[in-house]
């Protein structure tokens, strides 16, 4: 009886040894309670939990660079040999200077400095938007790049120009704090353009004397029609109006 005890002993001392020697699939750290019972925890790691060598996901550019990011058709005037080209789904990248051009054999691209003329029409609303070179006129002094949209058409144009600006990604990982995301931004400005030149519309007190002897009319107009002269469809009305009695 002593003896059987014996044996029962050592078989039971090999068998431990031998899983505690065995491989198994899962490490016993994984299979831990304590470990399971962190899992259980919907909330997960917490923004202050940073898994060090491990990278971060990278960021994302959000926003664009494009006048319309969608693909309108148009025509367009080769500013060397004035020839007018028809027909094609066009964008209009603000930051490159290009015209990208929708082909059966791809995307093509022109420098906007060949370009003098585009006219689109908008593949949503069906409403035709006009663009002139913007190497055709100078704002302070100095001539510009890219394209003017031309919002009113006559003896004095009113413009409207798009810049683009980006904001770098911010992000401090040692805090956890900002954004790992470039941001791309649209900024627009309205314009009055006389011989070639460009002055910035900030208000109707910079506006009005831009009509010279014919202030004093537009001011009445702009109260009539209790126009905001900082909106876009105010301006419009009010260019329209000059430039139909221009």
């Amino acid at each position: 009886m002593k003896r059987l005890y014996m044996v029962v002993f050592v078989l039971g001392v090999m068998m431990m040894s031998r899983v505690g020697l065995s491989q198994t699939a899962m490490p016993q750290n994984i299979r831990a309670t304590n470990t399971l019972d962190r899992l259980s925890d919907v909330d997960g790691l917490s923004r202050s939990d940073l898994l060090y060598g491990i990278p971060l996901p990278p960021g994302e550019v959000i926003g664009d660079t494009y006048l319309d990011k969608k693909w309108n058709i148009a025509s367009f005037i080769l500013s060397d040999s004035e020839k007018l080209i028809e027909g094609y789904y066009v964008k209009i990248d603000v930051k490159a200077d290009m015209l990208e051009i929708k082909t059966k054999s791809g995307i093509k691209v022109i420098e906007g400095k060949k370009v003098k003329s585009v006219v689109w029409l908008d593949s949503v609303t069906n409403q035709p938007h006009y663009f002139a070179s913007a190497r055709d006129y100078k704002l302070d002094g100095v001539p510009l790049t890219g394209f003017l949209e031309v919002m009113v058409d006559g003896s004095m144009p009113l413009m409207k120009r798009t810049t683009i600006f980006e904001k770098e990604p911010d992000y401090i990982p040692a805090f956890d704090v900002g954004s790992r995301d470039t941001k791309i931004f649209k900024k627009e400005a309205f314009y009055y353009a006389k011989k070639g030149e460009l002055a910035k519309i900030t208000n109707k007190k910079n506006l009005l004397p831009a009509f010279a002897d014919q202030s004093g009319d537009i001011e009445t107009y702009i109260k009539i029609n209790k126009l905001d002269v900082s909106k876009q469809n105010g301006l419009v009305r009010v260019f329209e109006y000059y430039n139909a009695k221009a």
